[in-house]
C-alpha cells in the first residue's frame, strides 16, 4: 500500500496556511506545521488529527535557519520524508515608500523571502535524494503588478516568483516540481486589517480557494508541473 504523503505547511495558525493544512489532511497527507500562535496550532492539530491523520507543529522564527533546520530534521525522523513543502508564511505592511521605514522592509523579507529560503534549503536535499517532491509558495498577484502603497510588500513577492520559476529550471532534473500560486485579495487579515482592505469582502476570494488551488497543484500528474498559477476572484464587483 502506498504510503502517506507528509506535509510541510508554513504560516499555518490562520488564515490561508490553516485552509490548506486541513485540506490536506482531510486527503489522508500527514502534517508538519508552522506559526507563531501555539494555541491556534495546537488547535490546528487536533482538528487533524480528528480527520484521522499524524500531525506536529512548531512555533519559532522562521527566518532563523537553526529553528527550519532542526525542525525540519525532526520531522523526517517522525515521518521518514518530506512529500510536499507549501511556502506560504507571508507578512505585508502597506504604505508608501517614503513613509516607510527600513525595520519594516526587513521584517517582511525576513519572512516572504528568508523563510522560503531557509525551508526550501532544508526540505530540498531528501527530495533530491528521493528523485521526487513538490514545492509550492505563495506568491501573489503583488509579485507582477505594482500598487501604490506595496513598494515593500511587491518588491519581497516579485523575488518570490524570480526564486521560485528559477528553482523549478534547477530540480526538475530530479523529478521534483516547483510551482507559485499568485492570488488576488484573499480574506485573511493580512489585508482585511489593513488599509488595502477591499469594501467588497464577501467577494474575494477565501483561505479555502487557495487550499483547493494548493491540492490542485499537488495531485497533478508526475508528469505534469504547473510552473505558475494565477487566482482571481470571479466576480469582485
Amino acid at each position: 500500500m502506498e504510503s502517506k504523503q507528509v506535509s510541510v505547511v508554513t504560516g499555518a495558525s490562520k488564515g490561508i496556511g490553516r485552509a490548506i493544512a486541513l485540506k490536506l489532511s482531510k486527503e489522508g497527507h500527514s502534517l508538519a506545521v508552522f506559526g507563531r500562535n501555539e494555541s491556534q496550532l495546537n488547535s490546528l492539530i487536533n482538528e487533524i488529527k480528528n480527520n484521522g491523520n499524524e500531525a506536529v507543529f512548531f512555533t519559532g522564527d522562521i527566518a532563523d535557519k537553526n529553528f527550519v533546520d532542526k525542525s525540519i530534521s525532526e520531522t523526517i525522523n517522525l515521518f521518514g520524508k518530506i512529500d510536499n513543502l507549501i511556502n506560504n508564511a507571508g507578512v505585508a505592511v502597506f504604505k508608501k515608500f517614503i513613509d516607510s521605514e527600513l525595520e519594516e522592509f526587513q521584517r517582511q523579507v525576513d519572512t516572504n523571502l528568508y523563510g522560503i529560503y531557509n525551508f526550501t534549503k532544508a526540505v530540498l536535499p531528501q527530495m533530491m535524494e528521493r528523485k521526487s517532491g513538490v514545492i509550492i509558495n505563495i506568491a501573489s498577484l503583488a509579485g507582477k503588478n505594482g500598487f501604490a502603497g506595496g513598494t515593500m510588500y511587491a518588491a519581497t513577492k516579485h523575488a518570490v516568483l524570480g526564486f521560485s520559476k528559477s528553482l523549478m529550471l534547477e530540480v526538475r532534473e530530479y523529478n521534483i516540481k516547483v510551482s507559485a500560486v499568485c492570488p488576488g485579495s484573499v480574506a485573511t487579515e493580512l489585508i482585511t486589517n489593513t488599509v488595502m482592505a477591499p469594501t467588497n469582502i464577501d467577494k474575494i476570494l477565501s483561505p479555502n480557494d487557495i487550499a483547493e488551488t494548493v491540492a490542485f497543484v499537488i495531485n497533478l500528474p508526475v508528469s505534469a508541473n504547473l510552473s505558475e498559477l494565477d487566482i482571481r476572484p470571479t466576480n469582485p464587483k
